[in-house]
Order: structure tokens, then C-alpha cells, then sequence
């Protein structure tokens, strides 16, 4: 992974348990190994009809941190997604210090359409940090726009294909995550499976990369945000990250060359030393006060 120069001048595992009051569709899956939580937080968003093992090798190594994943994959609507990590967000990031369910910083960390929500979140200023895989701030865009994202029609074509035939769709999308190189080496085959997301579940995601559009709000994110992408994206295509490199001022964009839409598959520990890497120099580590 390389870093890419700036676009703009300035700018041993518990059981899953319920977390208190959790609405359906709405979990916390605490990864307690050995660790010391003296980091801090990192609240994980997995992307559309992923499970949330596909960070699993990540957060092996950062035992430094206490990791949470939620879980939104029985979701009935965009907006129980919506809703159900901001709960979960404002929770883990309480204003007093006795209120909080796990050890500040929280850092949120994104893939795909758990990127889309992390911006969300921080540009309500929920996160003290972020880290987002092949983000976008827009999913669907406008047939000059493709460079960047995808028609519409062709999201909500995948809706009646769902109702009929859930698994041939996730199988042409899963393939479409990888490039041809990286299908011949076999690393399609070391996802997880999708496993944990309803067919309801899978189209009230579709319907939120459909509607969610953060653009306009990326300047009002004051956290310090890395941005790994892979170059060959083609579910979020590398254009996104350029997009929201400029638009989100603390933002730093790390480049996964010859990648597609997973750049930390089979990458786990040099994604978790480049985290940790550009949080020991971001600001907030430089003046711990700021949290």
C-alpha cells in the first residue's frame, strides 16, 4: 500500500451477546481476547451482505484496541440500518466517561456500505476517527458520474432479483468485488461467506446505497480519516476515494495497487500497521485532550 498525494491544498472470543435495549436488527459482537482496550475503541461497519468475520484477521492484529461489530443484516429498512448505529455509536461514544460502555477513542471503521455510514456518523460527530475500505459518499451516480459509481437501475435491478434468487445474486456480486488477477490467486475464495443478512435485510441495504448521499456533508467531518482503497475497485470505483479525500479535510488516502473491493483480504497485518501508523500520527493521539 502507498500513500496518495494529497488532492487538494489544505485540505480467546465471547459468544455474541445483545447489547442493552438493541432493536432488531441491531447487535453488538465484542471481540475480547487479550486485550487491554488502552488504544481504544473501533466500532466495525462491514459492507452489503457481508458478515462481520471478514475483519476478523484485522482485528487479531490490533489487540490494542476492544472491538465492537454491529450487526444490521435482519434490518427491515434503510432507516433501521440507519438508526441502529447511531444508537450504537452514541452509546459507545458517551459525553461523560462513567456512561461509556467501552474505552474512548472510538474509532469507526468502514467497508463498502459500512463506510457510507461511518461518514454519516462522523459528520454528526460521532467518531473520533475513521477508517473506511472502499468508501463512497455516493453509491449511485448519474451517468457522468460512473466513474465514480454505479446507474441507478442498476442497484434496484438487483431488488426483484433478490426476491428470486438471493444466491445467484450475491455470487455475481462477490465476483465482482475481485479482479481477474486476484479470482487466479484465489483470493475470492478466502471471503467469508455471506451468512447473518435476510433477504428483507439485503434489500433495505440496496434501498440505503440507493438513497444515502453524504456528500455535502464531508467538510463537517473534523476527525482524522484514512481512506484504503484498492485501485481496481469496480463496486466502488477508486474515484470515490479521490472524492471524498478532497472533501473531508484530515483526510489521508492510502492507495491498494492492483486491488479490488477488499484490500485488506489476505493483507490483514500490514492494514493493521498502516492503522496504527497514521493514528499514532494523527492529532488526536498528538493531543490526547481533543478526545
Amino acid at each position: 500500500m502507498k500513500r496518495a498525494p494529497s488532492q487538494t491544498p489544505s485540505r480467546g472470543i465471547h459468544p455474541v451477546k445483545e447489547h442493552g435495549g438493541a432493536e432488531p436488527g441491531e447487535k453488538l459482537i465484542e471481540e475480547c481476547r487479550t486485550t487491554s482496550g488502552d488504544r481504544g475503541s473501533i466500532l466495525w461497519l462491514s459492507g452489503w451482505s457481508m458478515p462481520a468475520a471478514v475483519f476478523h484477521n484485522v482485528r487479531r492484529e490490533l489487540p490494542d484496541f476492544l472491538h465492537i461489530c454491529a450487526d444490521y443484516g435482519s434490518a427491515e429498512s434503510p432507516g433501521a440500518i440507519a438508526d441502529s448505529v447511531r444508537r450504537l455509536a452514541l452509546s459507545l461514544r458517551a459525553s461523560e466517561p462513567h456512561e461509556r460502555a467501552f474505552p474512548a477513542p472510538l474509532l469507526i471503521a468502514g467497508w463498502s456500505l459500512g463506510g457510507l455510514l461511518a461518514l454519516r456518523l462522523a459528520s454528526e460527530g460521532l467518531a473520533d476517527g475513521l477508517v473506511l475500505f472502499g468508501a463512497t459518499a455516493c453509491f449511485v451516480r448519474r451517468p457522468d458520474e460512473q466513474q465514480s459509481g454505479w446507474a441507478p437501475a442498476s442497484v434496484q435491478a438487483m431488488i426483484p432479483a433478490l426476491r428470486q434468487d438471493a444466491d445467484r445474486v450475491l455470487q455475481q456480486f462477490r465476483r465482482l468485488m475481485f479482479t481477474k488477477e486476484e479470482r487466479r490467486y484465489g483470493l475470492d475464495a478466502s471471503l467469508p461467506e455471506a451468512n447473518g443478512w435476510s433477504v428483507p435485510g439485503l434489500i433495505a441495504g440496496l434501498e440505503l446505497l440507493v438513497a444515502e448521499d453524504v456528500r455535502d456533508v464531508l467538510p463537517d467531518i473534523h476527525c482524522p480519516a484514512l481512506l484504503i482503497h484498492g485501485t481496481h475497485d469496480k463496486i466502488c470505483p477508486y474515484g470515490a476515494a479521490l472524492e471524498i479525500q478532497a472533501g473531508v479535510p484530515q483526510a489521508v488516502l492510502v492507495e491498494a495497487a492492483g486491488c479490488g473491493h477488499v484490500p485488506f483480504l489476505q493483507k490483514e497485518r500490514q492494514t493493521a500497521e498502516t492503522i496504527r501508523s497514521w493514528w499514532n500520527d494523527s492529532p488526536e493521539q498528538q493531543n490526547p485532550a481533543s478526545v
